[in-house]
């Protein structure tokens, strides 16, 4: 008797090998994982490597309809697009062709007189033309932090390529070789095959609630309506709105404000739904949540994410500290935000002072203090001040930074930074004090450029005006060294020397970013250049942050 699906112990190349291609299916979420889970994937299975024992990458559960169908992922899409990832690194390193195409056939399968080439794997609409313009096309890791996306999780799949390949160039080649057929050969998992989509549906959701979070979306909406105790047509109406509320915020923002919303009122070690039923309900009741507070919670985070231009009474200077919060890599300062949006003093110049404190802080936040949890428990103590009426201007808050702050920030900014978005938030921020106040929106065509390339070009100018490597570790991640440019001039820049890097910039007259401006009267990019480059622009935030 068939229970409706059958289990199989295969490899990693097993699986990549098929004849049938894999596809995300419409109800699955976007990629989500972050540089910390990729890293710790790679990690693990470099450790593995080196104690000489198998790695098991657990289960995955597929659906095909029909054998003409593609196969898909019912359950494991974060794993696949991380190993996909990881396979199109280990390619573009490669420096033995055969290696490297032996890596590229996990990513795309070899046409035939009976079938044309195709993609091995194909994430949901959002995903996929990132997917396939930064992994799956050959060559094209090195230009991941090039690209820049509003949407959360392409910036994850850019953000871990860059993360992930950071790390990888550390290895020898030879190194990179044995981690390659190491994965191939010696990492396993269980594929589950279900025989239709209503079991997939249900595996699905069996494997969500057992292991990931499934999203805020599902879980409230059913239990808040019936807490509310609506009709059906008051259902009917509320599920309209609720829709447009998440058409809105996009889904994966609806879900951060419903999780924010669950951090603000709900109590450490909660799960969501009892947050929401044990804490928010009794607060306000389900009904007033839904047609009072909610739609008020959408309006702010709408702002918050940029979503929507602010009213003529929201002050300008409030809107740039915005920007600059915007463009930061983690979002947890969004909580305290959230929270003064709903319950703070919304008059114009505290507003504009509460912004310009909450920059700052957050700023300290991302190159001081790397450590998530440590971020998140201070914005949770700025909103509950915000929500208890607390002096947040006082010495004692802790929206105002400390001396020992202060100097620690002062001290970091002319160090490396580590990653993409560390480096673009700083010179966006930069640049907008050259440009007299003015904030460059984050999601403006704006790309990162170093202007002494982080890998260059063999016998190039670059390898003879930097010879020693550790001085081009040391410079080639720091202020000093980046400037803004279109996502046109960035291409077309690339890993030219010097002066023909200084035409392109210049080429219509002013460049197309403040940050270039100094540029102009540089004759040569030598460590000297760079270093007192970055004290001057690390001076330029100092005085802007009262450092």
């Amino acid at each position: 008797m068939s229970l409706g699906f059958k289990a199989q112990e295969i490899t990693v190349r097993e699986l990549f090998s098929e004849t049938d291609s894999l596809l995300m299916p419409p109800y699955q979420r976007g990629y989500s994982w972050t540089e910390k889970e990729a890293l710790e994937l790679v990690a693990d299975l470099q450790d593995a490597m080196e104690r000489g024992r198998p790695y098991f990458l657990g289960a995955i559960v597929v659906v095909q309809n029909s054998p003409k169908d593609p196969v898909e992922v019912v359950d494991g899409q974060q794993r696949l697009a991380t190993l996909s990832i990881l396979f199109a690194i280990l390619r573009d390193l490669s420096p033995i062709r055969d290696e490297a195409n032996r890596l590229h056939d996990m990513l795309e399968a070899k046409g035939s007189l009976m079938r044309p080439s195709y993609w091995r794997l194909t994430l949901n609409n959002v995903d996929t033309p990132i997917f396939r313009e930064v992994i799956q096309k050959r060559g094209a890791t090195p230009e991941a932090e090039q690209y820049i996306t509003s949407s959360a999780t392409p910036q994850h799949i850019l953000s871990n390529t860059q993360a992930m390949r950071e790390m990888l160039t550390e290895m020898s080649d030879k190194e990179r070789s044995n981690l390659s057929n190491y994965i191939l050969r010696r990492c396993g998992l269980v594929r589950v095959k279900v025989e239709d989509r209503d079991m997939g549906y249900t595996v699905f959701r069996v494997l969500n609630t057992r292991g990931k979070q499934p999203s805020a979306n599902d879980i409230l909406k059913s239990e808040l309506f019936e807490l509310a105790g609506f009709s059906l047509d008051e259902a009917a109406t509320h599920s309209i709105a609720w829709n447009k509320f998440g058409r809105r915020l996009n889904a994966t923002g609806f879900d951060e404000l419903l999780k924010f919303v669950w951090t603000l009122h709900g109590k450490p070690g909660d799960d969501i739904l009892s947050g929401y039923r044990d804490h928010i309900v009794p607060e306000m009741s389900a009904r007033v949540f839904l047609e009072d507070m909610l739609p008020r919670y959408v309006d702010a985070f709408e702002l918050i994410l940029g979503l929507r231009q602010p009213g003529q009474g929201f002050p300008q200077q409030a809107w740039n500290h915005m920007l600059h919060l915007r463009s930061l890599e983690h979002s947890s300062w969004r909580i305290p935000v959230l929270r003064y949006m709903i319950s703070g003093d919304l008059s114009p110049d505290v507003l504009t002072k509460f912004f310009r404190e909450m920059e700052r802080v957050a700023f300290a936040m991302q190159l001081t203090r790397p450590d998530g949890n440590f971020r998140l428990r201070r914005y949770n103590r700025i909103s509950n001040a915000i929500e208890n009426g607390d002096d947040l201007f006082a010495e004692d808050s802790d929206l105002i930074l400390k001396p020992e702050e202060k100097k620690m920030l002062s001290e970091r900014l002319e160090g490396r930074f580590a990653t993409y978005r560390q480096r673009r938030s700083l010179s966006l921020r930069i640049n907008s004090i050259i440009n007299d106040g003015v904030a460059t929106p984050p999601d403006w065509d704006a790309t990162l450029e170093h202007i002494l390339p982080r890998n260059m070009p063999a016998k190039s100018n670059w390898t003879k005006m930097w010879p020693s490597t550790n001085q081009h570790r040391e410079l080639v991640d720091s202020i000093g060294n980046f400037t803004l440019l279109n996502n046109a001039e960035n291409q077309e820049a690339d890993r030219q020397d010097f002066e023909a890097k200084k035409k392109l910039f210049f080429k219509n007259g002013d460049p197309s970013f403040a940050l270039s401006r100094d540029i102009q009267n540089i004759d040569e990019w030598t460590p000297t250049t760079v270093r007192e480059r970055g004290r001057r622009l690390a001076d330029l935030l100092r005085a802007e942050w009262e450092l």
